[in-house]
């Protein structure tokens, strides 16, 4: 069978930061707003995966392992809810604050209400099943992902832009974004937790993207990573089978696909 990987249908983001290396021949420091926007690239890199991972694997999901597959949505809606609020809690009013200019990010607000009510009907259709002992059409998760999943990941790359568009208000006035940005993934974090959230996330991130550059990202404690890779991950492993990546963030095929799927190698 040909491996097939999560890097479609939807293409990944590249980050700021890569992009800037591979356009200048002296490469400095990036500065305050790449490095934000690189990490946000990351963060809606990890949620592009799993829903790639979703759309192609809910077809092919035996009954046996539904339940598992529906945790595992659940898991990667939790990191797009926490994300999303996380910014219009915290994330865009800093930036309104620090600019002085109120409403700069309403544009990504917006975006956000764009996808709400159909990426709404999605969640409630995998409670549902859920509900009903794992019981699921697999067809019709991927034809109810085809009603948010282009509007939701056109928001994913727009952002990226927006925030590198504030350092045209400098460096001194925003100095303490950065900080902000941080403070506000910690929290993200800390709400999706050990169990579910971070073996999410550390099992939807490709350490080998842009050539081993973000190897080490997330930031997390190192021993906090040790913990999630080799001791809960195991609590959840009959869903994490069906990420995109092995624990320690090694692009892998996906678990669950039909012989006559070809896409064969991964996107760098």
């Amino acid at each position: 069978m040909t491996p097939v990987y999560a890097d479609h249908p939807y293409s990944l983001i590249p980050t700021p930061t890569y992009q800037k290396s591979m356009s200048e021949k002296d490469v400095t420091e990036p500065d305050m707003f790449t490095r934000i926007a690189s990490e946000m690239a990351l963060v809606h890199n990890m949620i592009i995966r799993g829903l790639n991972s979703i759309y192609l694997q809910a077809p092919h999901v035996k009954a046996s392992e539904s339940k598992a597959f529906l945790h595992y949505i659940l898991a990667w809606y939790s990191l797009l809810h926490v994300h999303h609020s996380g910014e219009e809690e915290q994330f865009f009013p800093a930036i309104d604050k620090l600019s002085g200019q109120k409403g700069l990010m309403d544009g990504n607000v917006a975006q956000h209400k764009e996808f709400h009510d159909t990426l709404a009907n999605f969640k409630a259709y995998v409670d549902i099943c859920v509900s009903e002992n794992g019981s699921m059409d697999g067809a019709k998760l991927v034809t109810l992902i085809d009603g948010f999943g282009d509007v939701l990941t056109k928001h994913l790359r727009d952002e990226i832009p927006s925030i590198l568009e504030l350092r045209v208000f400098g460096v001194d006035k925003m100095v303490s974004l950065e900080k902000i940005f941080e403070e506000e993934g910690d929290k993200s974090m800390k709400t999706l937790g050990l169990i579910k959230g971070l073996p999410f996330c550390l099992s939807n991130h490709d350490v080998a993207f842009e050539n081993d550059q973000w190897a080490s990202w997330p930031p997390a404690p190192p021993i906090l990573k040790l913990i999630c890779r080799h001791i809960t991950y195991r609590f959840k492993k009959k869903c994490w089978k069906f990420s995109a990546c092995d624990e320690m963030g090694n692009l892998k095929p996906l678990y669950a696909v039909a012989p006559e799927d070809t896409k064969a190698e991964p996107a760098k």
